[in-house]
C-alpha cells in the first residue's frame, strides 16, 4: 500500500486544525477579558453609589458627621464617622481605579454642602457616581 488509503489525519492536517483552534481561543479570550473589565467597571462605580449612600444614610440617622475620603489612582477609599464608632476601609474591584483625590462630607443632617463627581477607571473605559447638594447620589452605568 502506498499509504494514501491509510485511515486518520496527517501531520498537515493536524497543525492546521491546532492553529485555528489556537486563533479561536485567542480571540475568545480578548473578548472575555474586555467584558470582565466592563463588568468590575460597573460593579464598581456600584459599589462607590451604595457606598456613599450607606454613609449619607448613616449621618442622618446617627446625627453624626461621616466622610468617604478617595485617593487618585488608588482602588481603595475609607468611610469614616467623624468623632470614631465606625470606619470601613472599602476596596474597588481588581484593576478600578479612582481618578482623583476626593473627599465627601456628609453633615449630621446628610447634607454634602456641595456637589461632588467620583469618577472611576479602568481598561473598559470610566464611569462615574455623583452626590448632589441635597444628598441625593446617583452613578451612571458604563
Amino acid at each position: 500500500m502506498n499509504g494514501r488509503g491509510a485511515r486518520g489525519f496527517g501531520m498537515l492536517e493536524l497543525v492546521v486544525v491546532g492553529m485555528l483552534v489556537a486563533v479561536l481561543i485567542a480571540i475568545a479570550m480578548t473578548g472575555w477579558r474586555g467584558h470582565i473589565a466592563q463588568q468590575r467597571l460597573r460593579y464598581g462605580v456600584a459599589q462607590v453609589a451604595a457606598d456613599l449612600r450607606q454613609a449619607h444614610e448613616r449621618a442622618k440617622a446617627e446625627r453624626a458627621p461621616y466622610t468617604v475620603t478617595f485617593v487618585a489612582s488608588g482602588s481603595g477609599y475609607s468611610i469614616v464617622r467623624d468623632g470614631g464608632g465606625f470606619s470601613e476601609n472599602a476596596v474597588l474591584p481588581e484593576g478600578v481605579t479612582t481618578t482623583a483625590d476626593l473627599v465627601v462630607a456628609f453633615s449630621a443632617f446628610g447634607r454634602p454642602g456641595a456637589e461632588h463627581t467620583i469618577t472611576v477607571q479602568n481598561t473598559a473605559g470610566a464611569a462615574s457616581a455623583w452626590v448632589n447638594e441635597a444628598g441625593g447620589i446617583t452613578y451612571q452605568e458604563p
